[in-house]
């Protein structure tokens, strides 16, 4: 009996049997919880009938089921501290950009690591307003998903804090950044780019003329972009490049 518990298991949290389950995020003060820039986004008077809470992830097929995401329109999935299958959540993310109005993600603490961060790449086709916070996606899944980032024409709003990637993702952002024209706010917050990274970027804004960036999130010591007007290091290195 434990050995078939343990087989079912595979593909989630190991060990686990739980069955999927998600619910509106209707509690007090629930969705004035969450990360300003994920509210922010949400649509104007929701009252978390359009925003689901997946307590436990699952399949596609399980997803069909639950009452959370078949009634109403669904605006917005959240799912904090449990384990996220990328290839399974992406086709939920499609299914429901398709079927209901899905437009914005936050996953936290999901332990995505660096293959559920490329996974996650191939959902930025399907979403407006992308937030990652502290799943383990590292530079092996920050490249592929600036690759995506540098391709997609859909994508406004991308979080990807405290993801443990460093110079080799910001290098990798920077590239998508020489080419995006649709991305108007970033968040690399937490994670170790270096002055290094931080030049590169910069570089990369001064070169896409057509970037609407206007608003980027670094580290205190990188500066960054404000209601369109950089600050700090990346502005000097904005200037710098100006004049070389």
């Amino acid at each position: 009996r434990r050995v078939r518990g343990r087989g079912r298991g595979r593909g989630r949290e190991q060990g686990s049997t739980m069955p999927m389950h998600c619910r509106k995020m209707k509690q007090p003060g629930e969705l004035q919880a969450l990360p300003a820039p994920v509210f922010e986004t949400l649509p104007p008077k929701e009252d978390g009938e359009g925003c689901v809470l997946m307590e436990q992830p699952g399949t596609l097929k399980e997803a069909t089921t639950q009452e959370a995401l078949q009634r109403g329109t669904v605006y917005c999935i959240i799912v904090r501290d449990k384990k996220v299958e990328g290839d399974d959540f992406v086709e939920i993310i499609r299914h429901y950009s398709k079927a209901s109005s899905l437009g914005t993600v936050y996953l936290s603490s999901c332990r995505l690591g660096i293959s559920g961060g490329q996974h996650m790449a191939r959902s930025l086709d399907y979403l407006t307003n992308l937030f990652l916070e502290s799943n383990g996606i590292k530079d092996g899944g920050i490249t592929t998903l600036a690759t995506a980032v540098g391709a997609n024409n859909n994508l406004k709003v991308l979080g990807i804090v405290s993801e443990g990637f460093g110079v080799v993702g910001a290098r990798a952002l920077a590239g998508a950044l020489q080419t995006n024209t649709c991305l108007s706010r970033l968040d690399v917050s937490g994670n170790m780019i270096t002055q290094e990274g931080a030049k590169e970027m910069a570089f990369a804004l001064k070169r896409n003329s057509g970037n609407a960036l206007k608003t980027l999130v670094m580290d205190t010591e990188y500066g960054g972009i404000r209601k369109g007007e950089a600050q700090g290091l990346l502005r000097a290195f904005m200037l710098q490049y100006s004049i070389t």
